[in-house]
């Protein structure tokens, strides 16, 4: 019996504080109503009255923004700021009043106020405002660095309640300036990424290569030519050779006139890799059609063109054959291949050199005017003639943006047995560049190029000194990865270290007695040779130090394989009389 009585007394409490908490919101709602009859008819002075009761019987953050927002309606902000303040007396915690009331203050009082109490926002969807209020603190300086690592977390912060990753992407540039990408793609873990490319890009620049193909796989369908361009590029550097192929070729195939030249570049590279002049003149041809000054696609082309010089002309079985209107396999290969000459390439690079007066155009010219597949009859004094004008067009070198001219026109002075003339000019040009000739003190900043012409004219002097440490440590520094020093090497159009640098610091090795090493650079120039000649005069050079350093043996059989690349290698064949052991 008395656990009944206390069971219907419990219920009755409940119901009757229920019936008080609906009075109480019911009261609350009529002061409402009444203040909003009183603002519709203009009697504001009533509205006022009403709404500091509204405020004293407001039980929820909601009902103290019901009353502020009509009290800032009717122009009270005294009494506005007043029930925020109560609000938040009574709510501390409540991150919709803090925010309402960090822009009050904003907008009527002082940045840092408003600052000051946005800083309660930290963490929660209205982040943004915090964020916001220290950017503009931020900009009433003289000078702001908006890459500095402070602002990565404001940007994050932005993010919270805009959910706009351009945010994010502030934020991670902030830490990629500093060379944080761990952290920088710790920011792209969100959700809702809107641009995958740009994550991708922040994942390649740290070296984080299988993560950013993950984000370009987001690209379900339909992805953009430059996710493309990276995916090729990615594959490549992981060693996926065939798949970086497949996907340029893909981007060339459609023919958007959108796409980078180096794609194109990259293109012919694949295919002269897998001997398809066909598929190699296809993506040049296209190249120039879009990017007809570009100086890397004419030079591309030529060289091509040589080597569409070397093939074998249609014997007389095929030529035979022809008069019967029948195709072979073999001829219908051959009648694929470019039909670009040499001389068409020289007329393609003075129309550019016309349009453009590119000292680099200006100078691939020459190199190819003088060569003698192109003009085997022209003699050394017209080769040096047309130097010496390029040379005088150009300000000696010195001219503006003329360092690829000097590049190619230092070699070709060498090659014509200018070395000391060649080296004024290298050295005219850096000082006009850098202040200073001093191979040492610029070896970070040299180009590949002229890393190489520095090493060589520090080993032979050349009407300066000589320093063979300096030298030697040129040398080594082309045997490294290139890319790493000179970014602008594409990945799939990486340095690719040359004979003479190598056989150079072969030298330089084998002049030191630093045999084993010379010994791997000799090995190395062998494998990359492409004539017989070539591999000829290296092997002979690798058997001469397989003999002075005893082993007998190897020197026998790279002395062979010298003269069977080169039956008539006069050095070869007198070092097999001279040593007993190797003949």
């Amino acid at each position: 019996m008395r656990k009944g009585s206390c069971f219907i007394v419990c219920c009755m409490i409940f119901l009757l504080a229920s019936c008080g908490l609906k009075k109480e919101a019911q009261s609350f709602n009529t002061l409402l109503e009444t203040a909003d009859l009183h603002i519709d008819s203009g009697d504001g002075g009533s509205a006022v009255s009403v709404l500091k009761n509204a405020r004293d019987a407001a039980q929820s953050p909601l009902q103290f923004l019901g009353v502020y927002k009509r009290q800032i309606n009717i122009g009270e902000k005294k009494e506005a700021e007043k029930t925020l303040k109560a609000g938040i007396r009574q709510y501390s915690d409540n991150p919709e009043l803090h925010a309402v009331y960090s822009w009050f203050l904003y907008e009527n009082k002082s940045l840092s106020q408003a600052q000051s109490q946005a800083e309660k926002l930290e963490g929660t969807k209205y982040a943004s405002l915090l964020s916001l209020f220290q950017l503009k603190k931020a900009g009433e300086k003289q000078s702001v660095d908006y890459l500095s690592a402070d602002f990565a977390s404001i940007y994050a912060s932005a993010y919270l309640s805009t959910q706009n990753d351009k945010w994010l992407q502030n934020a991670a540039v902030v830490c990629a300036a500093t060379g944080d990408f761990q952290k920088a793609l710790e920011y792209g873990q969100a959700a809702n990424l809107s641009d995958p490319v740009f994550w991708a890009y922040a994942a390649y620049d740290g070296k984080k290569y299988t993560e950013a193909l993950e984000y370009l796989s987001l690209f379900e369908k339909n992805p953009p030519s430059e996710a493309l361009l990276l995916a090729s590029d990615i594959h490549t550097i992981l060693g996926d050779i065939e798949s970086g192929r497949q996907v340029r070729e893909a981007l060339i195939d459609t023919g958007t006139e959108t796409l980078p030249a180096q794609l194109y570049l990259n293109g012919a590279k694949d295919a002269r890799e897998n001997n398809d002049l066909v598929q190699e003149a296809v993506a040049l041809y296209r190249l120039l059609k879009l990017y007809p000054d570009n100086e890397e696609g004419l030079g591309a082309l030529m060289e091509m063109a040589l080597r569409v010089q070397l093939v074998p002309e249609e014997n007389n079985l095929a030529k035979a054959l022809r008069e019967t209107k029948l195709r072979s396999a073999g001829m219908i290969a051959y009648d694929m291949l470019p039909k670009t000459t040499p001389e068409q390439v020289l007329a393609l690079l003075d129309a550019s050199h016309a349009r453009t007066n590119s000292a680099y155009t200006a100078a691939l010219e020459y190199i190819y005017t003088i060569s003698p597949q192109v003009n085997p009859q022209m003699t050394k004094e017209e080769k040096e003639a047309a130097a010496w004008l390029l040379l005088e067009a150009y300000s000696g070198g010195t001219a503006k943006n003329s360092e690829k001219l000097v590049e190619a026109l230092v070699p070709a002075l060498i090659s014509l047995g200018h070395q000391e003339e060649a080296r004024r000019v290298f050295d005219a040009s850096l000082t006009n560049r850098f202040d200073s000739a001093d191979y040492q003190e610029l070896k970070e900043q040299l180009s590949v190029k002229e890393c190489e012409c520095a090493a060589y004219f520090a080993v032979v002097g050349a009407g300066g000194y000589v320093d063979v440490d300096l030298a030697q440590k040129l040398f080594e520094s082309l045997l490294s990865d290139q890319s790493l020093r000179y970014p602008e090497l594409a990945s799939t159009n990486s340095y690719e270290v040359e004979i003479p640098v190598l056989i150079n610091l072969g030298e330089i090795y084998a002049g030191r007695r630093k045999f084993d090493e010379a010994w791997d650079v000799y090995t190395q120039a062998a494998g990359l040779a492409s004539t017989a000649k070539e591999k000829a005069d290296i092997l002979y050079r690798l058997a001469w130090l397989q003999h002075q350093t005893g082993f007998s043996e190897e020197s026998k059989r790279s002395l062979e394989s010298c003269l069977k690349y080169n039956p008539y290698h006069q050095d070869a064949k007198i070092m097999q009389i001279r040593v007993p052991k190797i003949k």
